[in-house]
C-alpha cells in the first residue's frame, strides 16, 4: 500500500511541476489571453506529465 501512495505522490508532484512550467512559459511568452478549451488542454497536459513522472518513478525502482 505504501508503494501505491508513493506512486501517487509522485505523479500529483510531476503534474504540479509540469502544470507549473507551463503556465509559466505561457505567463512570460503570451501578452494576449487564451483561447477558449485552454483549461481543457492545460488539464491534459497535466495528466500526460503526471502520468510520465509515474512510469519514470515504475522505471527508476526497477533499474
Amino acid at each position: 500500500m505504501a508503494a501505491l501512495l508513493k506512486l501517487t505522490l509522485i505523479y500529483v508532484a510531476a503534474a504540479q511541476v509540469g502544470l507549473l512550467l507551463l503556465l509559466a512559459y505561457l505567463a512570460l511568452s503570451r501578452r494576449g489571453p487564451l483561447g477558449e478549451g485552454a483549461s481543457v488542454g492545460l488539464l491534459l497536459f497535466a495528466a500526460l506529465v503526471g502520468v510520465l513522472g509515474a512510469f519514470l518513478a515504475v522505471v527508476w525502482r526497477w533499474v
